[in-house]
C-alpha cells in the first residue's frame, strides 16, 4: 500500500485505540450509575410505603386536633342552652330520653362496632345530620331567645363547626357526605325547646365518641 494508505490505516487503528480507552473508562461509571438507579428502584416501594404511613399518620392527627379544638369550643354548650329555655329546663339536673327524640342521631355506644375507623363512620352520620338539627335549632332559637347573643353565637358555631367535621371525616375515610335528611317540623315551643336540648347533648356525646376513636388510632399509627 502507499504510504497515505499506511498513514490511514495507522491513524484508523488509533482512532479505534481511543474509543476502546473511552469505553472502558465510561463504563465503570456507568455500572456504578446503574447500580445507585437499581438501588433507588428496589428501595423506592419501602420509601413510597413510609411516605404513605408518614401522610396517613398526618392526616389522622390533623382530623384528632380538629376535634379535640371543637370539643374544647363546645365545654358547657348543653348548659348555655338550657339556661335560656325557662322551667323545666332550666332546672339543675335536667336530662330528657334522646331515644324519644324523633330522628334525632342520638348515640347508642352499644351499637357502635369496635373497629375506630367503623365507629368513624357512624360519627359522619351524625355530624351530617346534626348540620339540619342545628340550621331548626337557630331558627327556633332566634325567635324564641333574640336576646340572647351569647346562645345564638354558640349555636351558630356548632352548626359550623358540625359542617367542619361532617367533610373533615369525609375526607380521612374518603367517603361521600351523606345527605342530611329533612328534620320533621316542629312546631309547639315546648317540642321545639326540647329537640334543640336534644341537638346539642347529641353533638356533645359524638363528640366525645369521636375524639376517642381518634385517639386510638392515632396511636396504633405512631407505634
Amino acid at each position: 500500500p502507499s504510504s497515505w494508505g499506511r498513514r490511514a490505516e495507522r491513524g484508523e487503528e488509533s482512532s479505534t485505540n481511543r474509543s476502546s480507552r473511552e469505553t472502558a473508562a465510561v463504563c465503570p461509571k456507568r455500572s456504578h450509575t446503574m447500580e445507585v438507579l437499581r438501588a433507588i428502584v428496589d428501595a423506592s416501594p419501602d420509601l413510597l410505603s413510609m411516605q404513605q404511613e408518614q401522610e396517613t399518620l398526618a392526616a389522622k392527627q390533623q382530623a384528632l386536633n380538629l376535634v379535640t379544638s371543637i370539643h374544647e369550643q363546645s365545654d358547657g354548650l348543653v348548659r348555655e342552652y338550657l339556661s335560656h329555655q325557662g322551667a323545666p329546663f332550666s332546672r339543675d339536673g335536667f336530662t330528657y330520653p334522646l331515644h324519644q327524640l324523633k330522628d334525632l342521631p342520638w348515640l347508642d355506644i352499644n351499637l357502635l362496632p369496635l373497629s375506630p375507623w367503623k365507629s368513624l363512620v357512624f360519627s359522619l352520620s351524625a355530624y351530617s345530620a346534626l348540620i339540619g338539627w342545628f340550621a331548626s335549632t337557630l331558627k327556633w332559637q332566634r325567635k324564641l331567645n333574640s336576646k340572647a347573643p351569647l346562645l345564638l353565637k354558640r349555636l351558630e358555631a356548632s352548626y359550623q363547626h358540625a359542617r367542619v367535621l361532617s367533610s373533615s371525616l369525609a375526607s380521612l375515610l374518603q367517603e361521600p357526605i351523606p345527605t342530611s335528611q329533612a328534620v320533621p317540623e316542629v312546631n309547639e315551643v315546648f317540642s321545639q325547646k326540647v329537640n334543640g336540648y336534644g341537638v346539642c347533648q347529641c353533638f356533645c356525646d359524638w363528640l366525645e365518641q369521636t375524639k376517642r376513636d381518634m385517639e386510638i388510632l392515632v396511636a396504633e399509627t405512631s407505634v
